[in-house]
């Protein structure tokens, strides 16, 4: 079985509280109350315990928040204009080159022989399919994970 160890200052916090407890039960009991032990002792426990969570928390450093800017090298800034690329290269009646130039400037960043291969691949604009995006940019992680 594992003790619990107990500090000094929690030792003198029990002590203070048995102590004020003592003389609450005293005064109580001169003055007619009637305290019965058990309920009191619950009753001082109580009022006690939450007496030292205001105290504490009164204590406590107060929360700060600092704002901080996203680095540079985060993408999630990026995703919603990919994305309303994406969204009218495939509704578009008549395709654009975005989406041609967004794929061949992620290559570019990763191997420029294959951002020139890509140009030429996709140089008559054309509808690209989803699944044939997907294997551009594919083909494009690989570089990046070999190198």
């Amino acid at each position: 079985m594992r003790r619990v160890a107990i500090t000094r200052a929690w030792r003198s916090r029990l002590f203070f509280a048995a102590v004020v407890a003592g003389i609450g039960y005293a005064f109580a009991f001169w003055l007619d109350f009637g305290p019965r032990p058990v309920p009191y002792v619950i009753m001082a426990s109580v009022v006690l315990t939450l007496v030292w969570l205001v105290l504490d928390t009164a204590e406590a450093e107060a929360a700060q928040w600092v704002p901080t800017l996203p680095s540079a090298s985060d993408r999630v800034d990026e995703a919603t204009p990919d994305l309303r690329v994406l969204t009218s290269h495939e509704q578009a009646s008549v395709p654009s080159e975005a989406v041609r130039d967004r794929l061949v400037a992620l290559a570019r960043a990763r191997d420029p022989s294959l951002a020139d291969r890509l140009r030429e691949e996709l140089t008559p604009v054309r509808r690209l399919s989803p699944a044939e995006i997907d294997r551009i940019l594919t083909r494009i992680e690989e570089v990046r994970d070999h190198s």
